[in-house]
């Protein structure tokens, strides 16, 4: 945790999610894999619902780039987690290294289409980012 930006979202991320309460590198890839991937999940739920209520093209047009994005995101963590399951720890780096161009997308939409426009994400991309860099920091300190 000490490599990623929040040292207390990242630290406290793994330990509400350690089965008997100390881990490896493998037992903390695992970690965050599943929880980038739930919350890539649940992102790409919960953007899909805000296009369906907003009526603004600008904005529209943000959101499916984010919709965009966290499809790719989700995917590659899907496609991670297969690999992480079969010890396949290369694959699965090289499935997850797209997400975070992909995810800094949604973030960089906001602040380059005119006028600039609220992030209703702003905080879901924040610990978004963060669990993508603990899933690759930690899968990369694998054997």
């Amino acid at each position: 945790c000490h490599q990623i930006e929040e040292f207390g979202f990242c630290s406290q991320t793994f330990h509400q999610n350690l089965k008997g309460g100390s881990a490896d590198y493998i037992g903390l890839t695992g970690i965050a894999n599943n929880q980038a991937y739930t919350k890539a999940t649940s992102t790409f739920g919960y953007v899909e619902e805000l296009l369906r209520s907003v009526s603004d093209p600008t904005l529209k047009n943000a959101l499916i780039v984010c919709e965009n994005a966290y499809k790719v995101v989700k995917d590659s963590f899907g496609e991670g987690i297969q690999s992480f399951a079969q010890r396949d720890y290369r694959g699965m780096l090289n499935a997850e290294r797209i997400a975070p161009r992909a995810q800094a997308s949604c973030t960089s939409i906001f602040s380059t289409t005119p006028p600039p426009k609220q992030n209703p994400l702003s905080q879901i991309n924040r610990e978004m980012r963060i669990l993508i860099a603990m899933a690759i920091v930690s899968g990369s300190s694998i054997g």
